[in-house]
């Protein structure tokens, strides 16, 4: 289902489930990042589901969790992320440890820079909804590297129009030395909070 109104960039929290039909394949990015042939495989076949918690603290610092479930008998895994650019260590069954940096970024900057410190590949910055406060960031960007296999993968989080809905869409591009790949992954609304 697509994204109802009252979910935003500030307001992400709920059931979301990646679209099998939206999607991009995401097997070019996953060799990169070493996952086996096998393991790609059954990822395709999965279907994979993320409760969201969105929260902020006092001082104004957002953290996002993202729990995930799959289907096929992969194991799901939680993801966290700090959106105050502080690097922070996350260790993760599938891809080991990460060194992982998420913030808040605007793109309608003239060349807004990703937290690796380049600009952003157009691939990330272009297709989104401006949908929030022209005065504040609206949409959210991590850094994530890899430190035993030696890749990097740049985010953005937002919402695009795809077939004349609305829809929450991650964009990312994995690189490892001269290799790149670039995904874009649609995610259906499934509701609120279903662990319960």
């Amino acid at each position: 289902m697509a994204a109802p109104p009252q979910t935003n960039i500030r307001n992400l929290t709920g059931v979301w489930r990646m679209s099998k039909t939206l999607s991009d394949d995401m097997g070019p990015s996953l060799a990169i990042q070493g996952i086996p042939w096998i393991v790609r495989k059954a990822i395709s076949w999965a279907t994979i589901t993320g409760n969201l918690t969105q929260s902020t603290d006092n001082a104004g610092n957002t953290t996002i969790t993202v729990a995930q479930t799959a289907s096929g008998g992969i194991k799901g895994e939680t993801e966290i992320y700090n959106l105050d650019e502080r690097e922070y260590k996350a260790g993760s069954a599938m891809f080991g440890v990460q060194r992982i940096r998420a913030g808040w970024v605007d793109l309608r900057l003239e060349k807004p820079l990703s937290l690796s410190g380049r600009p952003f590949d157009t691939y990330l910055s272009e297709g989104w909804i401006e949908e929030d406060d022209p005065n504040v960031a609206g949409h959210i960007t991590a850094y994530i590297v890899s430190e035993q296999a030696g890749w990097s993968v740049e985010q953005v989080w937002g919402f695009s129009t795809i077939d004349e809905k609305r829809y929450r869409v991650i964009r990312f591009i994995v690189r490892k030395g001269e290799e790149s790949a670039a995904s874009r992954v649609i995610c259906e609304w499934l509701g609120g909070d279903n662990r319960n």
